[in-house]
């Protein structure tokens, strides 16, 4: 019995390692580094900024907003970039789409410096919860 957990965790353990260096391949190999951090802001939001804020305002939907903003790209969501636009990635299949989703969503906990959202956005959003 004690075996067949150890296999099963090993399993599910490799299984998260291959879909993890699988996002990092598609992200990659589309550039988005480019543009985005894990943690850090560049030319567009980080990974973790993008996920807190979905987390926070698309709650289940969450996956589902950040692969249409993958493959339709989007523009004004974060007002510290309201002059750049995301492109669109039509080109990647569903599957690459959720992986590369949920690889983001995973990034949440990595926020630092509040991941390019300015502080006052930040502030102004946190308020309205104690409002």
């Amino acid at each position: 019995m004690l075996t067949s957990k150890i296999v099963l965790i090993g399993f599910l353990f490799g299984s998260l390692l291959l879909a993890s260096q699988d996002a990092q391949t598609i992200i990659k190999d589309n550039g988005c580094f480019a543009c985005h951090g894990i943690k850090t802001k560049k030319r567009a939001p980080s990974f973790a900024a993008i996920a807190n804020r979905n987390k926070r305002f698309e709650g289940e939907n969450a996956q589902a907003n950040i692969m249409n903003s993958i493959q339709n790209g989007s523009h004004g969501k974060y007002p510290h970039f309201s002059d750049n636009a995301m492109p669109f990635y039509d080109k990647l299949s569903q599957e690459e789409l959720r992986i590369v989703a949920d690889y983001i969503l995973a990034q949440s906990s990595k926020m630092q410096n509040g991941g390019g959202i300015p502080k006052s956005f930040r502030m102004n959003t946190m308020q309205k919860d104690f409002e």
